[in-house]
């Protein structure tokens, strides 16, 4: 299919990866164990599994917090180690990577793609710093709102378009990218991911996660020019359609380009 990549985005907590299950009105996780999980969506064909750490940072600042680790987030980096040395497949984690220890940290237990967040907005110069260290591991995710990347530092220039900003990081020697309407994240009625097409390039792997909850919007992703992949997260957790059911929707929008 191409080099665009329908990428499962999984969830851990405790050293334990969540599944999503309906139960009335909301949903209920379930804790399962996380490689075996993980390795369902790589024998249907996934060639990379993005991780989620939702127990906050796997290293604190050190300046902050005199290096301190959380419980939950020293497991989930078991797990992540465990993984990288598994799978064969890409590896990509964000959530809690924000300075250079917990870079180099993740990095060195094997991770392929380690993405930063807000820290990486406010801070260019750790960008920098990370690209020294590894720069093919280097993600920045890019939270859009109203046109504009969110807390951005890396220009100056209060109008400064989602280009302007991922072409100031490019520059830097950036090649890969998260984009993520937070408003279509919210509401769940779609992706919105033709901005990210202006800065992608043959040259950029630009990923795109936020909203995505029906085929069609995986579809609507890989429709768009430039874009080489989607994050699924929770319709994939519950079940909602097979990864194979995903794949096919995003042949079919890839089609669609023309």
């Amino acid at each position: 299919m191409s080099d665009f990549q329908v990428i499962p985005a999984i969830e851990l907590r405790g050293g334990m990866a969540l599944r999503y299950e309906s139960v009335g009105m909301g949903t209920r996780a379930n804790r399962v164990e996380p490689l075996g999980f993980a390795r369902k969506f790589i024998d249907a064909g996934a060639k990379t599994i993005h991780i989620y750490n939702l127990d906050g940072p796997f290293i604190v600042s050190q300046a902050e917090h005199s290096g301190s680790v959380l419980a939950g987030a020293e497991r989930n980096l078991t797990v992540v180690g465990e993984m990288a040395k598994t799978f064969e497949e890409t590896v990509q984690l964000s959530g809690g990577i924000r300075d250079i220890e917990s870079f180099k940290v993740v990095t060195q237990l094997g991770v392929n793609r380690a993405a930063f967040g807000s820290a990486a907005m406010h801070d260019p110069s750790l960008i920098h710093k990370a690209l020294e260290i590894n720069a093919e591991a280097v993600v920045v995710f890019l939270d859009v709102k109203d046109g504009r990347v969110v807390s951005q530092e890396w220009v100056k220039d209060s109008k400064a378009t989602v280009a302007d900003i991922a072409g100031a990081i490019q520059d830097a020697g950036v090649r890969h990218f998260i984009y993520q309407d937070v408003t279509a994240d919210a509401t769940g009625h779609g992706p919105r991911a033709g901005e990210a097409s202006s800065f992608a390039s043959d040259s950029t792997d630009v990923i795109v996660t936020g909203g995505v909850t029906r085929l069609e919007h995986i579809k609507e992703v890989a429709s768009t020019r430039g874009v080489h992949g989607v994050l699924v997260g929770k319709p994939l957790m519950m079940e909602e359609f097979t990864y194979e059911e995903a794949v096919a929707a995003a042949k079919e929008g890839l089609a669609a380009r023309g």
